[in-house]
């Protein structure tokens, strides 16, 4: 007897990754527009200012710039951060940061007031690891960060190990915040 001949296949994915025996995103991919889509649902009416790292092509500024105050983006490729400057020149709520986004954002953080969204996204694909991300020194700045109530959310959930998700759950629980995977992005968000 298998789990889905006792369970619906929904009931059944979720025990499976309850018990630690099916990664929690394996296999999903959305589209920039719908993470876009998603990185907008959970900003509040309050929240003016959006912190990305890993700039790349710059895409999700410009899905987002139009719904923030301030955009800050950090891009540790030479090319891709100055192709970006050459795209966002004139733009003066845009602040693009080179460099290695663990470093970077402790830059950016301090002059906050208010809850910000963040969404880390500096990691290349395949295989991720606390070893070969900044994921680690990025979300230790935020939650040291005085302003509580920062939103973030990591793209790319389908290329972390079990293991490290863990790390990022435990991280996230030490600090008061819920850690989910929905669509394949791990969302954190503040308890209570």
């Amino acid at each position: 007897m298998n789990c889905k001949s006792i369970y619906d296949e929904t009931t059944c994915k979720k025990l499976l990754v309850s018990v630690g025996l099916r990664h929690p995103a394996k296999g999903i991919k959305i589209s920039g527009k719908r993470k876009a889509e998603i990185l907008l649902a959970y900003k509040t009416n309050d929240m003016t200012v959006f912190v990305e790292t890993g700039t790349e092509f710059g895409t999700m500024i410009e899905r987002l710039k139009e719904h923030f105050n301030e955009i800050h983006s950090i891009e540790l490729d030479d090319t891709l951060y100055k192709d970006a400057v050459k795209r966002f020149q004139g733009e003066r709520q845009i602040h693009l940061y080179h460099g290695d986004s663990a470093t970077e954002i402790r830059k950016i953080l301090p002059p906050l007031t208010s809850p910000a969204l963040f969404w880390l996204d500096a990691h290349g694909g395949g295989d991720i690891t606390f070893q070969n991300s900044p994921i680690e020194g990025e979300l230790r700045a935020i939650f040291a960060h005085p302003v509580q109530g920062h939103i973030i959310l990591i793209d790319d959930a389908r290329h972390f190990n079990r293991s490290d998700i863990r790390k990022i759950a435990h991280i996230a629980r030490a600090n008061t915040y819920h850690c989910v995977i929905k669509e394949g992005l791990f969302i954190l968000t503040p308890k209570g």
